[in-house]
């Protein structure tokens, strides 16, 4: 016979303690089935006792509430039997509803639909950011292994109530905002004010995140005032896959590139680095343009209590380019003109107001492949707003996509006589660019007459060839030959007035003690006429300001091209200065003209917020990972 082996004095306590230890564990479990929660969810959670909390209702049973409150699914609609007035939401299924001002509303996104199968996204925009994809994947599945899943919770403000007070001040217009609450306890379904978790809503959007394995309440409450009237209309919408509306409050996508005194051109960042002869670059540059543009002159500060809600500004504001089921539409297409020669997307901006500033708001209307019901991120998100500010005069004319200098992307001289700024742009535009072309050509008579395919030891320069030249003259010649205008009005210390003793396209004209001009000033050839001939003689546009070609395209022509066409540049302090400019430090000033410049494009580059959030998360991810 075999005996168990004997059990030292110490490993008896070990084996009672552990036994005693795992008795009341099981006692535990059974008395209380608790929930482990993550330490975002700060409400107490209660364990639910009755397991058929839902009722599973034909098709035909959809007014479950009396009210009109029903959530569809396929076959069958999953609501809660919950308190009176709480609504039922389903899975990236947004509802839309009025509240009164001092009025709180109350709805739950059930477990069912928690714990339900999640939606598409669908194929999405052209990426080669596959190591964020794979983190997300490996995050998901993170938290499929803790007792939970992730849910979001948002809400977009779509009306708001109008001010009745004459009082000064940007604020007097701006309404106060939607609060949302959010409880986690069955014992709180009607969260509000004074009871579960605030939510502050900001600039017309919200979003809660939080680990569920229970019904997850939410109210939205409009607050109490005198100073407005009317009501708020808001879009609310809960997803297990993403939040169904987005707002990227602190991220920029979009930069002023100039405008004249009724139009403005915006572009985008670049969408790829891929190289033109890759396919992501040509999937990029096919693709229907996936942004949108709002405008708002920002004398309308009501629409900053708007200002990241997608439906918020589809109702407020009056100018927009690119958004589905908006009347007047401005245009919007791929390009790849710009620094870099990338993807990205450019939005001419009509309708706008001479001597004005606005707001410019890039959105994405749903997630880029479908909006609406349904849809994974359908409601449409909003980017960081940017200022940008038209012309006063109506002798400058925004130009882009000319044919032979198509780097070419700013105001230039112009006569509204001459050239109606609704018509005769097109008109305009062929005349620079054909001067160009035409100057072009005689020059590359020229370069045929330089060896360029010939042996090392022949080549006019190791470090440069003749396409470096024809790449330097073209880049210089389009700069000079259609220069940058700015209102004559402007006192930025690097502008170069020119045709000072012109009269204006109105027939007035100035004088010297009219702006205090040096009377020197009216008779220099530099300041009495353009740079170019034929501005003077096709277009007369009167007197205007030049931003300065960046002299560092002269002497990048210099460089490049062979000593035998005698190109030379002017020196300082006799000459260089009334015909080149210089670049400015500050990124948000173009202080010179360059093809492909645009404001605050190229300033130094900063971890974005989201970028900062990946790498957190990654960290986050591989600690986990270390524990299982």
């Amino acid at each position: 016979m075999t005996f168990p082996p004997k059990l030292s004095p110490l490993q008896s306590r070990f084996a009672a303690s552990l036994v005693a230890s795992l008795v009341l564990l099981a006692v535990y479990v059974f008395l209380t089935k608790p929930h482990f929660a993550y330490a975002v969810e700060l409400d107490a959670r209660i364990p639910r006792e009755d397991h058929n909390h839902y009722l599973i209702l034909d098709e035909g049973d959809s007014d479950l509430f009396g009210d009109g409150t029903y959530c569809e699914q396929e076959e069958a609609s999953l609501v809660a039997r919950a308190e009176a007035g709480v609504s039922a939401l389903a899975n990236n299924d947004p509802q839309n509803r009025n509240i009164n001002i001092g009025e709180t509303q109350h709805w739950v996104f059930p477990q069912e639909s928690i714990d339900g199968p999640g939606g598409a996204i669908g194929p999405g925009l052209p990426s080669e950011n596959v190591e964020e994809r794979d983190l997300d994947q490996n995050l998901h599945g993170l938290r499929k292994r803790q007792d939970g899943k992730r849910v979001y919770i948002t809400i977009n403000t779509c009306l708001q109530p109008s001010s009745n007070t004459t009082g000064d001040g940007p604020n007097k217009s701006i309404p106060p905002q939607l609060q949302m609450y959010i409880s986690l306890s069955e014992r709180d379904q009607r969260p509000g004010p004074g009871s579960g978790d605030t939510v502050d809503v900001d600039g017309g959007y919200a979003l809660y995140e939080v680990d569920a394995t229970s019904d997850v309440y939410i109210g939205v409450s409009g607050p109490n005032t005198t100073d407005f009237t009317g009501i708020w209309n808001y879009e609310i919408a809960a997803s297990i896959d993403a939040p169904y509306h987005g707002s990227k409050p602190n991220v920029a996508n979009l930069h002023f590139v100039d405008s004249d005194n009724h139009a403005a051109l915006l572009i985008t960042n670049d969408t790829t680095q891929a190289q033109p002869n890759e396919t992501l670059y040509q999937e990029w540059m096919d693709l229907t343009p996936p942004w949108g543009v709002f405008a708002a002159n920002q004398n309308e500060t009501a629409i900053l209590g708007v200002k990241n809600s997608f439906c918020g500004l589809k109702n407020t504001a009056r100018i927009a380019a690119n958004v589905p089921g908006f009347e007047s539409q401005n245009v919007a297409k791929m390009t790849n003109r710009g620094l870099g020669g990338k993807p990205k997307e450019q939005f001419y901006i009509t309708g706008l107001n001479a001597t004005s500033r606005y707001w410019g708001f890039l959105v994405m209307n749903g997630n880029s492949t479908a909006y609406g019901n349904g849809v994974v991120g359908g409601g449409g998100t909003v980017w960081q707003a940017i200022n940008f500010q038209t012309k006063t005069e109506d002798n400058c004319a925004l130009m882009y996509n000319l044919s032979f200098c198509s780097e070419v992307a700013y105001a230039v001289p112009t006569n509204p006589n001459r050239f109606a700024p609704t018509t005769g742009l097109p008109e305009l535009a062929a005349l620079y660019d054909s001067n160009a072309a035409q100057m072009y050509q005689y020059f590359n008579y020229s370069l045929q007459q330089i060896p360029c395919n010939t042996t090392s030891s022949a080549q006019y320069s190791l470090a440069r060839n003749c396409d470096d030249c024809a790449r330097a003259y073209k880049q210089w010649l389009c700069a000079v030959t259609i220069p940058r205008c700015s209102d004559f009005s402007s006192n930025d210390p690097w502008l170069k007035p020119r045709n000072l003793g012109r009269p204006f396209a109105n027939g007035s004209s100035i004088s010297a003690s009219q702006l205090n001009i040096d009377q020197a000033l009216l008779n220099a050839v530099a300041t009495n006429s353009s740079r170019n001939p034929m501005i003077d003689n096709s277009i007369q546009p009167g007197p205007y300001k030049e931003v300065l070609p960046c002299k560092d395209l002269c002497y990048d022509l210099v460089q490049s091209c062979p000593a035998a066409l005698g190109f030379a540049c002017p020196l300082e302090r006799a000459g260089l200065e009334d015909s080149y400019g210089s670049r400015s430090n500050d990124s948000g000033v173009i202080s010179c003209s360059y093809l492909g410049a645009a404001y605050y494009l190229s300033g130094a580059e900063t971890m974005a917020p989201g970028a900062m959030r990946n790498v957190a998360l990654l960290v986050f991810a591989v600690l986990l990972m270390n524990l299982f």
